[in-house]
């Protein structure tokens, strides 16, 4: 009987061995449990009990059964133990394999979803220590200095010492390093003992030991394949052992460590084939960020080079609104209590921020860095006008005391002549000088809005006697402007600038998580009562962070140093409008109180 020699027979007493001798089968008084040698069977007289657990590896053999039958019957038996462990073992195999899927689909998961790449890599090394009971574990990028490939030491990681080992450097793509000869010939290589490597390998572990009184036993280096299938790093685990919570010492590492096994080897290159097309997306993904965020900033340059004079603007509302949205996302009170913004969103607001001018580039440059009400060059033409008519009164009044002296007048006619001269003079120099002053931005006095309009009707002849007002048309429509330095028309192309920016925004093929962008930035000039621009939206149809936008955007434009077309107001003036504002329903009044609660206007360290 073949399976036989391989089967321990035990029975339950020391008779019971003698009443099998006529078999020819060699039987054991059965020990206690633990010492058992497997793999065994029991021989149990009719109406003994097997011990408690053992019933699958016990068969009852009858007393006056003949020695062919109970060998056929122990046969029989061992055949079928052999076959329950056979299922168990394999049953056992297929949970560990249904166990080891359900795991590496987890990992996958969590390898797609992870963004932080430092987070990345250490979830990457501590998952396959985990899985192989690994003590330590490195993680290395391939890369190239000065045109030659090296591998980078990415990140590490080890249980058993407590001092970080982790060190930036950079070791050869050759055979000299078990990492650098894994990825030199791309595939897996298993030490036993890294101090002693099969044939033609290198030694492994001595320097890194070295430095910190460590023994690197067993080894297993994974290259890294992307989706293109190129090798593109590497994972080394160093030293497997029995129980994964051990810490290992110099004393203990030969009868903890064992071998890294083949089932690992294949789980650690399936692992690290989805890290490395982890790592690589997540790099592409930073360098399309980069790529956008150069776009971005390309672009606000250009919106500034347009109009210097508000250089630096969407930096500051940017940097205003983030803190006042994180404000909101944080405060545990009042109205905006349950708000929470996402990391996404908060970036979302970013750039909704930094782009919200870019309209600007689509208003005539003229308008866009006008500073006077007149436009350059009107002033200097309305001043050499009235220098004409000052010539034109000096030569009528030359021209009558030539006529008077001709007529033998006396000296008292003559100064009455310069008396009204003199009169004139004073006259169109106090004009020049109210349309100098009414050409400043500031919001015009009644006294000079009168003087301007009635300079408009009045005339002077040119040298062939035709008659011209002394204001143009044009000149008048702008000096006449009551606040700022736009008219209305002029205004209305500066305004467009939002709907400009807009449309630019919607040509942008934005990711789902931004496609909010264009509608913040469209809403930033919108008042709660309909009275902003340029839609009149109320309410909740302007969104929250345009709302938070709003306010900062306000405040900037009235603190700002740099506006050639105003002054600069003081901080606590800023407020008072912004609080008036808010009082009249056009601000969001619980925004306003968190932004000025916590004073998030002065810098962090005032605050």
């Amino acid at each position: 009987m073949k399976t036989l020699p391989r089967f321990h027979l035990y029975v339950l007493n020391g008779d019971q061995t003698t009443s099998h001798e006529s078999t020819g089968l060699e039987t054991e008084v059965l020990p206690d449990k633990e010492l058992i040698q497997q793999p065994a069977l029991i021989l149990l007289r009719p109406g003994e009990q097997a011990p408690a657990d053992l019933d699958a590896t016990s068969v009852e053999v009858p007393t006056d059964a003949s020695p062919a039958a109970v060998r056929e019957i122990v046969r029989v038996a061992v055949e079928n133990v052999a076959l329950k462990q056979q299922l168990t073992q394999l049953e056992g195999e297929a949970l560990r394999r249904h166990g080891q899927f359900r795991e590496l689909n987890r990992i996958g998961i969590a390898l797609s979803a992870e963004k932080d790449i430092d987070r990345l890599q250490s979830f990457i090394l501590t998952t396959m220590r985990q899985l192989t009971h690994a003590d330590g574990a490195s993680l290395w990028l391939k890369m190239e200095e000065d045109g030659v490939p090296k591998l980078f030491l990415a990140s590490s990681q080890n249980h058993s010492i407590d001092k970080n080992t982790y060190q930036a450097f950079t070791v050869p793509v050759d055979e000299k390093s078990v990492v650098g000869y894994t990825v030199s010939v791309g595939s897996s290589q298993t030490y036993d003992d890294a101090y002693t490597p099969p044939p033609g390998k290198p030694v492994g572990g001595k320097s890194f030991d070295s430095q910190f009184g460590y023994r690197t036993k067993s080894m297993l280096t994974v290259p890294m394949r992307n989706y293109n299938n190129d090798v593109v790093g590497a994972v080394q685990l160093i030293n497997a052992k029995r129980r994964f919570e051990t810490r290992l010492t110099l004393d203990n590492v030969d009868d903890e460590v064992i071998g890294f096994q083949p089932d690992d080897v294949e789980m650690i290159e399936s692992i690290a084939s989805q890290a490395a097309v982890a790592i690589d997306n997540k790099n592409l993904i930073d360098s399309i960020q980069a790529l956008f965020d150069g776009f971005v900033e390309a672009s606000v340059t250009a919106i500034e080079q347009r109009d210097p004079s508000t250089a630096g603007h969407s930096g500051r509302v940017e940097g205003l609104t983030t803190t006042l949205a994180r404000a909101v996302h944080e405060i545990a009170t009042g109205k905006y209590r349950d708000v929470r913004l996402t990391d996404d969103q908060f970036k979302e607001l970013r750039y909704a921020c930094l782009l919200h001018d870019f309209g600007k580039v689509g208003v005539r440059e003229h308008i866009l860095v006008k500073a006077k009400k007149l436009v350059p060059g009107q002033l200097e033409v309305i001043q050499a006008r009235f220098e004409f008519i000052e010539r034109s009164v000096q030569m009528k009044y030359a021209t009558e005391k030539i006529e008077a002296l001709s007529s033998g007048k006396n000296g008292a006619t003559l100064a009455e002549i310069d008396g009204r001269l003199q009169q004139e003079l004073e006259q169109l120099e106090e004009w020049v000088q109210s349309i100098v002053s009414a050409n400043e931005p500031t919001v015009q006095p009644e006294d000079k809005a009168s003087m301007i309009e009635f300079l408009a009707e009045q005339t002077y002849e040119d040298i062939s006697g035709g008659k011209h007002p002394m204001l143009e048309p044009q000149e008048f429509r702008f000096l006449s402007i009551r606040k700022g330095t736009l008219d209305p028309q002029e205004r209305l192309e500066m305004e467009s600038h939002v709907t400009h920016s807009f449309h630019f925004l919607t040509k942008i093929p934005w990711t789902p998580v931004m496609r909010g962008i264009p509608e913040i930035a469209y809403g930033h000039h919108e008042k709660l009562d309909g009275s902003g621009y340029p839609r009149g939206l109320t309410g909740d149809q302007i969104p929250l962070q345009a709302r938070m936008m709003t306010i900062a955007d306000i405040y900037d434009a009235l603190t700002a140093q740099d506006r050639p077309y105003k002054r600069a107001v003081p901080p606590p003036v800023a407020l008072d409008i912004l609080h008036a504002e808010a009082g009249q329903g056009k601000l969001d009044r619980d925004l306003l109180e968190i932004f000025v609660g916590k004073r998030l206007y002065q810098p962090i360290e005032s605050r």
